[in-house]
């Protein structure tokens, strides 16, 4: 199992991430420009040239998270080429079938399917909430404002909130689903996957680069969840946090996996 030809990234490397970053945005003031539009006076042509200035600020967004990303990009194939430079010390494939199934089992925990109509839940009461909010605008608006003008912008301003916030109900459980969707798509692009273990780092077909610089403890979970799991420290200005990062064993590598686990304890001095 050679070094990959083409390599993968991890999720802060790809500029997918500048999808939502210029389509949210972008909602959000067509949105208020069509608000102000019906609610106000202000033409067409008043409002254009507005809206090409704010718009404008997007590409700025757009420079600074692209810059992000390719800096992230860089270090990560800088990273992988110094690994498959040095000691490879374990490697191991997945088979089509078993890969298949722990792609369903993380696309289940993203979006789970047996959840029917209660991944909804979370909408309905979103739906209530705007629409008490709403009926205690349009109440406060009916009996202290006079001006006919200013009372029908309240009461779209009213429906404005109903909408936004069952509409923020209702988008976490279609997100969950376009998660799992679009990591059910990356991931199987590779049938069976290949994972090259570092001293600093691993290195999945699929997944991408996982830096080991910061390794807190590796711990063999081969008996129970039948994966090994790194522990990372993750720094701050403020103070360190432990995430957790888990990968699955394939069948028939158990006793590679506990060997591996001893020696990043071993060479890494690890308790």
């Amino acid at each position: 199992m050679d070094k990959p030809t083409k390599l993968t990234f991890s999720e802060e490397a790809t500029f997918t991430y500048i999808q939502g970053v210029v389509l949210i945005p972008l909602i959000t003031i067509i949105s208020i420009f069509v608000l102000v539009l019906v609610t106000t006076d202000a033409t067409l042509a008043e409002l254009t040239l507005s809206f090409i200035g704010t718009s404008g600020l997007i590409f700025v967004i757009v420079g600074i998270y692209g810059s992000v990303v390719l800096g992230h990009r860089l270090f990560e194939k800088r990273a992988i080429n110094c690994m498959f430079s040095g000691e490879i010390w374990e490697r191991w494939q997945f088979s089509s079938s078993d890969w298949q199934h722990q792609v369903e089992s993380v696309c289940n925990l993203i979006s789970p399917r047996d959840e029917g109509w209660e991944a909804y839940t979370g909408a309905i009461y979103s739906s209530i909430i705007g629409l008490i909010l709403a009926i205690i605008l349009i109440i406060i608006t009916f009996f202290a404002v006079d001006d006919p003008e200013i009372k029908i912008a309240l009461y779209i301003a009213a429906g404005f909130v109903f909408l936004l916030i069952a509409g923020i109900g209702l988008f976490q459980p279609l997100a969950a689903k376009y998660r799992a969707n679009r990591y059910r798509r990356k991931t199987l692009k590779f049938p069976e996957p290949r994972v090259w273990f570092g001293q600093d780092g691993v290195y999945h077909e699929a997944l991408g680069y996982t830096s080991l610089k910061e390794l807190h403890r590796v711990t063999d979970q081969t008996k129970s969840r039948n994966a090994i799991q790194f522990t990372l420290v993750v720094s701050s200005d403020t103070y360190d946090d432990l995430v957790k990062i888990r990968f699955p064993v394939p069948p028939g590598c158990e006793e590679r996996a506990g060997i591996l686990v001893r020696r990043y304890r071993q060479e890494r001095s690890l308790a």
